[in-house]
């Protein structure tokens, strides 16, 4: 007994566990994401990739310009019969030299368009690379708020269950006031200290839990900015003019997956046009200008120099490749085929999200006043129970039940809050706003 009277001595002498106020703000923290988060800064690199590919250069629009030399040298045994009444020459070991160098330009004439053609598909690619960027972002700011509203629920957990205990004590020390005047009963002492036990240990197991939601959020933050101790103000003011048919506009117009699918299919029909072009005949040119020699000991020219430009203009057309042409058209038809098919699939999906999400969302609001309301009628009886308990007029067992129908009231409505103001992000998301 003794001992028992020592531990409740210290547990009720003990701090409560409280969290330091340290505030932090949802639009810093998506700030600190899209600075910091590791597929943002691949998608924006790969933006720079592609841009790279978007040039006149890189198309084939401009000439090509290279410098070739080249020296041979032999030494052979050489047996020269000549005709014309020249003497033949026999030179044990004649030796033989050959040199140029050319300085040489070359340029497409026509290629069947080719080059206007890859020039679109590579700034179709830019924009590809930059919708992929976007939808990086948007996934980031609906990974960061996620993360926001799931510490904000810990916390506020943490803060409901830290207020049981606090009356829990406030009980267990009206009992040992009673105890010490004769008065109480040991067994409800002894059933107010398991009580506080146990919430004690309940709060412990919601510091983990709040420890675990800071560090997911550092992992989304991709930085290490958010403390323990940190606390999170949701705002969790609803917008009542979002509608259905508002949303689902926005969405099959607005939303990076759409976007991306259109994109997909402008891509498609330049790889056709580009595979199309090998039906047409090219017209190549090439400027050298150069030097070429020679120096031989036999012969009847020993040595050799000639300098200046030539001009050589070419005209290929295929005739035959193995039907690779006609392959590959159609399967440029088939690729375009499939990309409106996922365009069809993209709003199809979009329309299916938004209805689920709206409909989602409207049963979240319902539930709000609804939780509301059981707030205040357990409230209401949580402290007709209290005061009925002080004047002996209740039993633990009634208080307890109230007191936990009041807690668990409280945890609903912020549950139905923070459901409703997650599902409202999601909707933005879907329409393609959840950046603005």
């Amino acid at each position: 007994m003794k001992l028992i009277s020592i531990i409740i001595a210290l547990l009720l002498s003990s701090p409560m566990l409280i969290l330091a106020q340290e505030t932090i703000q949802l639009d810093a923290l998506v700030q600190t994401a899209i600075q910091n988060n590791f597929n943002i800064k691949i998608a924006k690199n790969n933006i720079e990739i592609a841009a790279s590919n978007a040039t006149i250069g890189a198309a084939g629009f401009l000439p090509t310009a290279d410098l070739s030399a080249g020296y041979t040298y032999s030494n052979t045994m050489t047996n020269t019969t000549f005709s014309g009444g020249i003497p033949d020459a026999n030179e044990p070991a004649a030796v033989s030299q050959s040199y140029n160098a050319n300085v040489n330009v070359r340029y497409t004439i026509f290629d069947g368009l080719k080059p206007v053609y890859k020039l679109k598909k590579s700034k179709i690619e830019v924009e590809l690379s930059n919708t992929k960027y976007q939808q990086e972002i948007e996934a980031t700011i609906y990974n960061v708020i996620q993360a926001y509203y799931n510490l904000a629920a810990a916390q506020e957990d943490y803060r409901i269950s830290n207020e049981k205990l606090s009356l829990t004590k406030i009980q267990l020390q009206r009992v040992e006031t009673k105890r010490k005047y004769g008065q109480g009963s040991e067994v409800e002492r002894l059933n107010l200290l398991t009580t506080y036990n146990s919430d004690s240990t309940q709060l412990l197991r919601l510091q983990l839990g709040i420890r675990r939601a800071v560090r997911q959020l550092n992992k989304v933050l991709g930085t290490e900015e958010v403390a323990d101790n940190a606390i999170v103000e949701v705002n969790t003011n609803l917008d009542l003019s979002l509608n259905y048919e508002s949303v689902k506009t926005s969405a099959l117009k607005n939303n990076l997956m759409v976007l991306a699918a259109q994109q997909n299919i402008d891509k498609a029909n330049l790889d056709y046009k580009i595979t199309q072009t090998e039906l047409y005949p090219k017209l190549n040119t090439t400027l050298s200008y150069g030097y070429n020699g020679s120096k031989n000991d036999v012969g009847i020219m020993r040595t050799n120099g000639a300098l200046g430009p030539s001009i050589n203009v070419g005209l290929t057309y295929n005739i035959y490749g193995a039907g690779a042409v006609k392959r590959a058209k159609t399967q440029n038809k088939i690729n375009i085929k499939n990309q409106e098919l996922n365009l069809d699939l993209v709003r199809y999906d979009i329309e299916q999200n938004v209805k689920d999400a709206y409909v989602n969302h409207e049963n979240n609001i319902a539930l709000i006043p609804i939780e509301e309301s059981n707030v205040n009628l357990s409230k209401e009886r949580f402290d007709r129970t209290t005061k009925a308990y002080n004047l002996g007029q209740a039993t633990l067992l009634d208080y307890q039940q109230a007191e936990l129908n009041y807690i668990q009231a409280q945890k609903q409505v912020i549950t139905a809050k923070y459901n409703a103001k997650l599902s409202e992000w999601e909707l933005r998301r879907l329409a393609g706003t959840i950046a603005q």
